[in-house]
């Protein structure tokens, strides 16, 4: 009985959860954003001021989901981006709100998003305040973040470009190691699990876990790819050595102190 009364909380906790979540995107997007972009300042000052705003917004968001015992999580390594002048973050993606968790330790950051989100009522207006770049158009995707990190931004991005599937081995699409490629910058790896797994690509948000699900996310040191770049070498080529980097790195959470030999 006990068991049937806990799992009948969290499914209700998490739909309460979710509705709050799109409430609060619906509410910035088209009440307190537009604002914010009417405030002094250009165009970037706004965008960062709505990058913190849902920073604020994502950890009150996973806050209530801890109080309301739909999830507990830590996060190993927060000061590693606190202290590390890398603006890219790269991570694996196993579940829907690994973004959350992500932003929530990131008071400023943009992230690479699919298309599809830009036309969600919930988070259209999200999309469009903090400048979150859309992936739709491959080529102009990458110029897009090259540029961003350039220019002194943090970047973050899944190189899977969707989440994972539980048991399935990595599968990286190019995006990530392009970007690396062509910005030749420094990156930080993060490695995200849960216990049980939950709001996979396979699984609905009403398909409740057996017991509370843990999230454990470990931040690891800053990797220079430099050592690994080959000047006049394919570009093909080079993806895929930058792209089992990443696979090794991503697909383990114990890589915090390893470094490119």
């Amino acid at each position: 009985m006990a068991h049937r009364l806990d799992l009948a909380w969290r499914l209700f906790a998490t739909g309460f959860s979710f509705t709050i979540f799109g409430i609060g995107g619906l509410s910035l997007g088209f009440l307190i954003f537009p604002v914010i972009h009417l405030m002094p300042g250009n165009r970037d000052i706004a965008n960062r001021r709505s990058q913190y705003l849902v920073h604020l917004s994502f950890r009150l968001f996973i806050w209530v989901m801890r109080e309301l015992r739909v999830l507990t999580y830590e996060v190993e390594g927060r000061d590693r981006l606190r202290q590390s002048d890398a603006k890219l973050i790269i991570s694996n993606h196993p579940s829907l709100i690994d973004i959350v968790f992500i932003v929530s330790v990131l008071p400023h950051a943009i992230c690479a998003v699919k298309k599809a989100a830009w036309s969600n009522p919930f988070m259209a207006g999200v999309m469009w305040a903090t400048g979150y770049v859309p992936n739709d158009e491959p080529m102009q995707f990458i110029d897009d973040c090259v540029q961003n990190v350039r220019d002194g931004r943090r970047l973050v991005i899944f190189p899977e470009g969707t989440r994972s599937v539980p048991g399935q081995p990595m599968k990286l699409r190019r995006g990530a190691a392009s970007i690396i490629l062509k910005s030749e910058q420094s990156f930080i790896p993060i490695h995200i699990t849960s216990d049980p797994t939950t709001l996979t690509k396979s699984e609905k948000w009403y398909q409740i876990p057996s017991k509370r699900v843990h999230f454990k996310i470990v931040v690891g040191d800053s990797v220079d790819p430099q050592p690994l770049i080959v000047y006049g070498a394919s570009l093909v080529q080079m993806n895929r050595k930058i792209n089992e980097l990443l696979k090794n790195l991503l697909s383990r959470e114990v890589f915090v102190h390893e470094r490119i030999n």
